[in-house]
């Protein structure tokens, strides 16, 4: 090992092509102050690791035989002092629990740009530095919130997130590595939580831990991160869906006039309608009992949508996943 080098990294993957493009950006951006090992094999990676002082193993989740996750729990166990990332192609709210579960400190998605590589970047460098500080800032595009959270909690610190930008000013929260109140704008609670972790940019500063004045938010970091995860990209799902809704009307001065998203028992995830939410939700209920009698009676497959015409436009009525979504299109300018 380079004793030049400022830090000693080791990258596990079963893709050789991808630790040699690793090995030489990653090299060449740090200034050759990272001193990179890569390993394709497990077994390759705790010989390299039993031989040297390694600072930061970053693991692909996806690998034959050992996968990601079991190795993660093996370095829990062989090296607890060792700082541990792990690198998928892809990221769900499962691999990241299960990543975080075996003692990883940061779950990243593999980039397919330069920006993405440079935000992985600059996500390691952060974690090879991380120590319990005040000040801390950062840029929303470059460092992942939940990340940073992720690594507070993990750390067992108390600290208050502080996040803003041109629309958005609000405040997370963290004692003793738990989540335990947000408030952004009118919203307090879970509902501020995904709303700050949804913003597409902005800055945040991580700030000295102050009590809040009550605590709204319970239940372990891990799994409300996972909530929020989901209802960011419900959210997304549901904005995608609400054009192609549009779309497909094919008029002119078509326009989403209201959305509802409530779970199965009927408590409201996200509204944004001018009229009785209660009576949707209702509605939606209905909908979801009547279609599995038919499904009982009538071998039809999962009913899981349903268009109604309107005069002044359509509604659809959607079930899946365990969420029911309601979401109406006008076809006339101005009128609600």
């Amino acid at each position: 090992m380079s004793d030049t080098a400022k830090h000693n990294i080791l990258f596990l993957d079963d893709n050789g092509d991808f630790l040699l493009s690793i090995q030489d950006l990653y090299g060449t951006m740090s200034g050759h102050s990272w001193n990179i090992h890569t390993a394709t094999t497990p077994d390759r990676a705790l010989e390299i690791l039993d031989t040297g002082r390694i600072d930061l193993v970053v693991v692909d989740v996806n690998m034959p035989i050992i996968d990601g996750i079991q190795f993660l729990g093996i370095l829990q166990r062989r090296h607890p002092k060792l700082k541990r990332a792990a690198l998928t192609a892809l990221a769900t709210p499962e691999r990241r629990a299960a990543c975080l579960a075996n003692g990883a400190d940061l779950f990243m998605e593999k980039a397919l740009t330069p920006e993405g590589n440079k935000s992985i970047f600059v996500m390691l460098g952060e974690l090879l530095q991380w120590t319990p500080r005040e000040g801390f800032e950062g840029v929303l595009r470059k460092v992942g919130l939940q990340d940073v959270i992720q690594m507070e909690c993990l750390a067992r610190n108390s600290s208050v997130l502080e996040i803003y930008n041109e629309h958005v000013l609000g405040q997370i929260y963290i004692e003793e590595g738990q989540l335990v109140h947000a408030v952004s704008g009118d919203l307090v609670g879970e509902r501020a939580l995904q709303r700050l972790l949804s913003l597409p940019g902005g800055s945040f500063e991580l700030a000295q831990f102050q009590p809040p004045e009550k605590k709204s938010i319970s239940g372990s970091w891990e799994m409300l991160l996972m909530n929020a995860a989901q209802a960011i990209d419900e959210s997304v799902a549901l904005r995608e869906e609400s054009k192609a809704n549009a779309a497909s009307a094919n008029r002119p001065g078509s326009h989403l006039e209201e959305t509802l998203v409530c779970n199965l028992a009927g408590d409201t995830i996200f509204n944004a309608t001018f009229h009785d939410a209660q009576a949707r939700v209702n509605w939606l209920q209905s909908i979801d009992q009547q279609a599995a009698k038919l499904g009982q009676i009538l071998p039809l497959g999962n009913f899981d949508r349903l268009e109604t015409q309107l005069m002044e436009g359509r509604a659809v009525s959607l079930c899946r996943g365990g969420k029911l979504v309601f979401v109406r299109v006008s076809t006339t300018l101005g009128i609600k």
